[in-house]
């Protein structure tokens, strides 16, 4: 629960008081600060206790901003290759990329994607519940303790020479989880994948 209890837009501050409904000739209309805080309330009451399971598939095609297949799921080719998406091109913004990156990663498989996020949203979700309902968002970097994927990273003069692009395995994870704007709102993966340096 966040804070006071909050439900429907009426607030309780101790367990036995009285729902308080707003404006009414008993009390005075609930302040800005309530409404928000009930506001809050809904979206994390109607998250729910259980963790979502994350199909990328869907997750990705169902939520516009979502893109984790499309950038970093293992079915984009690792070296680069003239006219053809890769990871490797990314570093040096080629074809299919928008801008340079410092470093580009893919998952080893699908399996170890789906597995990998779905275990951190399971461990993790009372925390990842409280963030989407307060601030929209969810933001993370850890480490998973074994391989979960392949990449480069830019290694030309800590990214200040020539472009280089160096391979390295990753272990480390960084994941960003959004809140819909449905009613209900469910979460959604914007974006999850290997990471071989930290930022």
């Amino acid at each position: 629960m966040i804070g006071e209890a909050a439900i429907d837009g009426r607030v309780r501050t101790g367990e036995n008081a009285r729902p308080v409904e707003q404006g009414t000739a008993s009390s005075p209309p609930l302040s800005d600060d309530d409404i928000t805080l009930a506001g809050f309330q809904k979206i994390y009451d109607d998250l729910g206790d259980a963790p979502p399971v994350i199909d990328f598939v869907r997750n990705d095609d169902d939520n516009p901003d979502a893109h984790t297949v499309a950038k970093h799921g293992h079915q984009v080719p690792l070296r680069r290759e003239p006219g053809v998406q890769t990871i490797e091109g990314r570093i040096y913004k080629d074809f299919g990329w928008g801008n340079r990156a410092t470093q580009s990663f893919r998952w080893d498989s699908d399996k170890v994607m789906s597995d990998e996020v779905n275990a951190y949203i399971h461990q993790n979700w009372n925390a990842i519940r409280s963030d989407l309902a307060m601030d929209g968002e969810h933001r993370a970097e850890y480490h998973a303790g074994h391989r979960v994927g392949e990449g480069f990273f830019n290694g030309g003069l800590d990214g200040g020479g020539p472009r280089e692009a160096v391979y390295m395995e990753a272990s480390r994870v960084r994941i960003q989880i959004s809140v819909s704007d449905s009613d209900p709102p469910h979460a959604f993966v914007v974006t999850a994948f290997p990471v071989g340096l930290l930022r």
